[in-house]
């Protein structure tokens, strides 16, 4: 069958875009090895240069990581958006809050073919810098494209995470710019007073990982009349430990003496202070609870905080989708920061003139 050059020049291209799909989901899975096969030198250097990642929670993040970027996930979360390099270029403002936090967005603008300008956060630069060598060692081509750049003029479009006041200061600089600006979010679990022991050792991963840092940490639980606090408190002691660290030792001493000075109802585990308010976020070393009575009222809460939520942890059926106890940490490559769909932000940038 004779083809004419047309066809074999689509056929060409074709084959070319594909193979270049391949190799950048192939540079991901690659990235994967990498994190499951972490170096000594590179936590002890992390974890020096911010005693907030612990040897502990480095690894964790990166298994997690390494779980996420397996060759099925990847293929499927990159299904409707094929890659192909060109010059736009995007500028990310990474956080620092815990391991490895920036990488998902590097993903996002490595998948969609850009050239990067990265900030990297003062308080995760050891890691994520070796994030950038590892994929760079496996697709050459991606050095020079990828800069770790204080520099953020020269941008198509942004993403910058930061706090509820930095992201005022991104959306007034960067106001001539596509952008994607996140301000600080957090979790919560509901409870229904019927949890297994596995579901609240769940949940105490769910609230103490990372010291609580993270915006998928639980900083408040939505809690039924009926139930006790001290199975909970139980549940918990797996993460005692977290008293022997000295910056989490004193925040819980800070807040505690906060507390006791000002003569307010609480309950002390030792290492956590819970207290009864309706508040969302909470303090490192505190957590907030209030009581519902039906779940109606969980629902309407919901809603109100919506803005402010990163992911509920239930087994409940609620008016919002949920993750299960002890998972919170564990997002798929799908699950987005503030539910926002990052490639989906991206894409159109890309076919802009």
């Amino acid at each position: 069958m004779i083809r004419s050059k047309a066809d074999l020049l689509l056929m060409t291209y074709f084959c070319q875009h594909v193979q270049a799909s391949n190799n950048i989901q192939s540079t991901f899975v690659a990235l994967s090895q990498s994190l499951a096969e972490l170096p000594e030198e590179v936590i002890h250097k992390a974890n020096i240069h911010n005693q907030w990642f612990t040897a502990e929670f480095i690894q964790l993040a990166a298994h997690n990581w390494h779980k996420a970027l397996n060759a099925n996930d990847i293929s499927t979360w990159l299904r409707d958006y094929p890659y192909q390099m060109h010059e736009k270029t995007l500028g990310i403002i990474m956080a620092g809050n815990i391991p490895f936090v920036g990488l998902h967005d590097l993903l996002c603008g490595l998948a969609l073919g850009f050239k990067l300008k990265i900030k990297l956060s003062s308080h995760d630069e050891i890691l994520m810098q070796y994030v950038i060598d590892c994929l760079c060692n496996s697709m050459p081509e991606l050095k020079g494209r990828i800069q770790t750049d204080q520099d953020l003029h020269q941008i198509d479009a942004l993403i910058a995470t930061g706090s509820n006041n930095s992201s005022r200061y991104f959306d007034y600089y960067f106001k001539d710019k596509a952008r994607l600006i996140r301000k600080g979010r957090t979790s919560l679990a509901v409870l229904s007073g019927k949890e297994t022991e596995q579901e609240l050792i769940g949940l105490a991963d769910d609230i103490y990982s990372y010291f609580g840092l993270g915006c998928r940490n639980v900083t408040h639980l939505l809690l039924p009349k009926s139930i006790a606090l001290e199975p909970l408190y139980m549940a918990y002691d797996k993460y005692i430990e977290h008293v022997h660290h000295h910056k989490y030792y004193n925040n819980y001493m800070y807040h505690k003496s906060i507390l006791l000075m000002n003569l307010d109802k609480h309950y002390d585990n030792g290492f956590m202070l819970f207290q009864e308010k309706p508040a969302l976020h909470a303090p490192i070393a505190t957590l907030n609870y209030h009581y519902y009575n039906e779940l109606s009222e969980v629902n309407t809460y919901l809603e109100q905080e919506h803005e402010h939520i990163q992911c509920v942890v239930s087994h409940l059926q609620l008016n919002t989708a949920v993750i299960p106890f002890g998972n919170s940490q564990m997002p798929a490559l799908w699950d987005y920061a503030d539910n926002i769909n990052t490639l989906a932000f991206l894409k159109p940038i890309i076919e802009s003139e």
